[in-house]
């Protein structure tokens, strides 16, 4: 996922994403345009040169850096190979004849690949009376599709093309014109032979099997011969490349289409030039005209494949045509992928266009190998020999391809449908068995029925209806009472005043109805807690809360007055109170806690009830006022000691005691208490003498302390 887990000891990790450098524009030799490709990590990316070969005509080369030559020469000849083996074996061949034996003009026959133990042979042959596209692997003729040891071969509008996914390599050819693609990262300064070294530098483009670097491709193309045949010409290379001279009063007039508008917005992307020279040079020496058509076709090829559609042959006047099956139309720019009824196995890549034979709008190829175009694919073939389509019975022709339908027959109704009822008109709804078929059923349509003019006497209500099972409606008059323009069946209620409740009643007369009003009786009862009040413009009041309700748990009621406080019977701890918040009446229940009592702190015979009745006190007394404490002590006496410390009670604490005048006796009045005992009990404890023997002995045990007066 593009980043490093770098360990940093001490059972620590730290994820450190990878850095990219800046992606560096380079430039071509070639003037292809460089692609962006991933580095080694697939994390970040670089542009790299793309390695295109390719040579057209008689034949002219443009080499893997884009230098331009010629070569005339008959033999077979090394295009590609690995200065150092990489890849299995691989290499590219082209084997050329003399297109025109007077004047030693030669071009390619074939192309010949080689890959491991496979060898595949591109070239064309007279079948038939036609020449045609002939694809041998392993010297066994193969169709467009087929696959096998890594190389897949297809067709592409004219064009045979092989290809290796292993080691990204394209070989084209058509003809006259071939091109062999390969990747720089695996090719790049390791390709040799007629088309160069691929390293991106012109300098070393004409290399010679010894290694040596040469000036002159033309020179350099003859030292590149396969084989030991030496009846074919170029073997060994002349000291001096000589071309046939060029045909007097030489016209080129296709040659110029290269650089005229036709051409012009391939101009800056490919220059034109080494193709124009290539153009002059066949059409100077070749006397059939057709032999400049290739110059043409390579450019406008290459164009394509940059994505720019040149539409060139319907401006040669018909000196170099595209002849296509009856069933297909000729397409300049047509897809480099086209649609077929069986789906390819072979993506070609690229973003470009091609030439060639395409169906018409609205068909499609029944497979990459075949001529034949239909509008239907017949993909419900695979599955069933017969469908159904738009409610027609579809069969597949398996040798075209082709759909055939028909419409079933619809079974004959057993019952014909009339529809003579008023407002009913025949419709055709499917049949829910074979919803292909209809049948007639009668469906009402309320607008085919007569205009309703039916009119009731005065007192009367005019009554639209439809009966069951009939689609127009019928009229009927019913009494009903009429109040202003609005009828009222019998039994409804009339709108009339706040103090009166009026009906519509039937009549002792036949159809006739009247108003029937009676005052309304108000309820004027409220429960306790509540007020009737009447409102101003109804007829009867309402009850409204004026106290609060308090509902205790032997459904007894007790009403509260605002601001008034009541306690329930028997439960002096609990209180109620009525607050009122906008127009609200709301009790509020009180609930008092009580403190609790500190034995120790209190004597039983203190404790009371608090003036409430709610709680039990005890009097407060002043901090360290006179109580009784505990203690407890071993007893010695006499020798003897109580086995066990012994509980034993006094008094202590604070009592009053005041010295103060008094008008009233003209003197000073003196009160003087002490804490003392008050009431004690006599105990006894047995103790335990040195020589053994037991003592009972008898000691004080203060019950109870008080503050006693005394004399000051």
């Amino acid at each position: 996922n593009c980043t490093e887990l770098l360990c940093e000891g001490d059972n620590k990790e730290k994820v450190i994403p990878t850095q990219c450098s800046p992606v560096k524009e380079i430039t071509c030799a070639n003037r292809y345009p460089p692609i962006l490709v991933p580095d080694e990590n697939g994390c970040c990316y670089h542009y790299e040169c793309q390695c295109v070969c390719s040579g057209w005509g008689d034949p002219h080369y443009i080499t893997f850096d884009g230098i331009y030559y010629t070569f005339l020469q008959n033999c077979t000849y090394v295009l590609v190979k690995q200065i150092v083996p990489k890849y299995d074996n691989f290499r590219v061949y082209i084997d050329n004849y003399y297109c025109d034996s007077e004047d030693g003009l030669s071009c390619p026959k074939s192309i010949i690949i080689f890959y491991k133990s496979t060898n595949v042979t591109l070239t064309r042959e007279l079948m038939n009376g036609v020449m045609k596209n002939v694809i041998y692997f392993n010297k066994k003729i193969v169709q467009p599709g087929f696959k096998k040891d890594g190389i897949s071969i297809s067709m592409l509008g004219i064009n045979m093309i092989v290809e290796i996914p292993e080691i990204g390599a394209t070989i084209t050819f058509s003809g006259l014109i071939f091109s062999v693609k390969l990747p720089f990262s695996k090719f790049g300064n390791n390709t040799e032979g007629q088309c160069g070294t691929c390293s991106n530098s012109k300098s070393d483009e004409c290399r010679l099997p010894s290694g040596k670097i040469i000036s002159s491709c033309p020179q350099m193309a003859h030292h590149w011969h396969v084989g030991n045949d030496t009846s074919c010409s170029g073997v060994p290379p002349p000291p001096i490349i000589t071309t046939p001279p060029p045909l007097p009063q030489c016209k080129t007039p296709l040659c110029k289409l290269i650089k005229s508008k036709v051409f012009e917005p391939c101009h800056d992307v490919i220059p034109p030039e080494p193709f124009f020279k290539g153009c002059v040079f066949d059409g100077c020496r070749v006397p059939n005209a057709s032999i400049q058509c290739s110059s043409l076709e390579m450019y406008a090829t290459e164009c394509a494949a940059r994505g720019i559609c040149i539409d060139w042959r319907g401006k040669t006047n018909s000196t170099c045509p595209y002849n296509c099956p009856a069933n297909t139309v000729y397409k300049a720019c047509g897809p480099i992928n086209p649609a077929t009824c069986e789906p390819s196995s072979v993506e070609h890549s690229g973003y470009g266009v091609t030439e060639g034979c395409f169906c018409p709008e609205g068909q499609t190829l029944i497979s990459e190998d075949s001529n034949i175009c239909v509008s239907d694919c017949c993909k419900y073939s695979v599955f069933r020999e017969k469908w159904m389509k738009d409610c027609q019975e579809c069969v597949c022709d398996k040798r075209t391809l082709k759909v055939h339908c028909t419409r079933p027959k619809c079974p004959p109704l057993t019952k014909p449908e009339y529809c003579d009822e008023p407002g009913y008109m025949p419709v055709q709804v499917q049949i829910s068995e074979d919803p292909c078929c209809t049948r007639t059923e009668c469906y009402c349509n309320i607008s085919q029925c007569s205009e309703v003019t039916h009119k009731c006497s005065v007192g009367q209500e005019t009554v639209i209806t439809t009966q069951p099972g009939k689609c127009c409606p019928s009229v009927t008059c019913r009494p009903s009472c009429a109040v202003n323009d609005t009828f009222y069946s019998p039994g409804a209620v009339i709108p009339s005043g706040p103090c009166e409740k009026c009906t519509c009643s039937n009549s002792s007369s036949p159809h006739r109805a009247f108003v029937k009003c009676e005052p309304v009786i108000c309820d004027t009862y409220c429960p306790a807690g509540y007020k009737y009040t009447k409102k101003p413009g109804q007829c009867c009041g309402t009850c409204k809360a004026v106290a609060c309700t308090v509902t205790l748990g032997d459904n007894t009621t007790h009403v509260l007055k605002v601001g008034e406080v009541w306690n329930p019977p028997g439960n002096n701890c609990t209180f109620y109170t009525c607050e009122n918040y906008d127009d609200q009446f709301i009790p509020v229940i009180v609930q008092k806690s009580c403190p609790s009592i500190n034995p120790d702190d209190c004597d039983p015979d203190d404790i009371r009830i608090s003036d409430d009745g709610c709680c039990r006190v005890c009097p407060t007394q002043p901090l360290k006022s006179c109580k009784k404490h505990n203690t407890t002590t071993v007893i010695h006496y006499n020798g003897c000691v109580s086995p066990a410390p012994v509980e034993l009670t006094y008094c202590e604490g604070s009592c009053d005691a005041y010295s103060r005048y008094s008008p009233e006796a003209n003197m000073m009045e003196h009160k003087c208490t002490c804490c003392q005992d008050i009431k004690t009990s006599q105990r006894t404890v047995t103790l335990t003498c040195s020589d053994g023997t037991h003592l009972n002995y008898l000691y004080t045990y203060v019950e109870k302390c008080s503050c006693v007066n005394t004399e000051c």
